[in-house]
């Protein structure tokens, strides 16, 4: 009896561990960002399943915005403020199962909830109450936003407070100083926009649990899988006239796409499977 009641009270406080870490990460995000179609629908907002995504994460707490609607300037000017959403399809005879992941700007998951499922025949029916089922565990999460991502004081005002001029130490002017911290926001500026992509001769990213290198050559990169025997080409990726703009062609990987401010690689395609436009992110590693 006593082996039962152990057992009990180290699975409950593994769940509330589990659960609390969840929680505490998933806090540290200000905003949910919400994809206007997911890869297993025929079109856009299909059934209003990511209309009620975003009205489910609202529901819970959370401000969400569905893709291509106006973003706040915080989440303009700061990306990893943010979560994107995503919903799977996961397999199943006479049910239907999704599962909503939470990724954040470098495309990790940050949390991923139990398949909600359903019986329904009607997909319109069956889709959204699996997806209600799915956000129990958001629900659980008692979502509450820390200010973890709020931009911190300026280093320059740290700088002048904790460091003061000795005697015989000239104090810069105004000018000067203004002049100074210009340069450093125009070099972070020019970092961040390029992503450092530039400089790179080869480029590690993660796309759907596969790791992919874009090795730079003379047209912009060769695009390959990498799997236990080494690397595979699988394509090529060209720069076009357009700055930041790329032209992919690698089989089902073909389309359109450009460098984000963290680095990873956008990619705009054609879903093979639905003749439906979806995005794609590869993330920087």
């Amino acid at each position: 009896m006593m082996n039962i009641i152990r057992v009990l009270f180290f699975g409950l406080s593994f769940f509330f561990t589990i659960n609390f870490s969840a929680q505490s990460t998933v806090n540290d995000y200000k905003y949910v960002i919400v994809p206007e179609g997911y890869v297993f629908l025929r079109e856009n907002d299909d059934y209003q399943l990511n209309s009620l995504t975003k009205f489910l994460f609202e529901k819970y707490g959370f401000t969400a915005f569905i893709r291509g609607e106006d973003l706040p300037e915080d989440l303009r000017m700061n990306g990893c403020k943010g979560l994107r959403a995503d919903v799977r399809k996961n397999s199943g005879l006479l049910k239907t199962k999704l599962i909503v992941d939470l990724i954040d700007c470098n495309g990790i998951v940050v949390f991923s909830t139990k398949e909600g499922t359903s019986r329904e025949k009607e997909f319109k029916k069956s889709y959204h109450e699996a997806l209600r089922d799915a956000f129990k565990d958001i629900e659980a999460l008692n979502y509450k936003y820390n200010g973890k991502k709020e931009n911190n004081p300026a280093k320059s005002d740290i700088v002048v407070k904790d460091k003061l001029p000795s005697v015989n130490q000239t104090v810069p002017s105004k000018d000067a100083i203004a002049k100074n911290s210009e340069e450093i926001i125009k070099k972070a500026e020019s970092k961040v926009s390029k992503g450092d992509v530039s400089k790179a001769k080869s480029l590690s990213y993660v796309y759907n649990e596969s790791i992919y290198a874009f090795e730079k050559k003379i047209y912009g990169f060769e695009l390959l899988k990498k799997n236990a025997d080494g690397s595979v080409s699988i394509g090529k990726i060209y720069k076009s006239s357009r700055d930041n703009n790329y032209i992919v062609r690698a089989g089902d990987l073909s389309g359109v796409g450009y460098f984000d401010s963290y680095g990873n690689f956008i990619l705009d395609r054609v879903n093979p499977a639905t003749s439906r436009l979806i995005t794609d992110t590869f993330a920087r590693q």
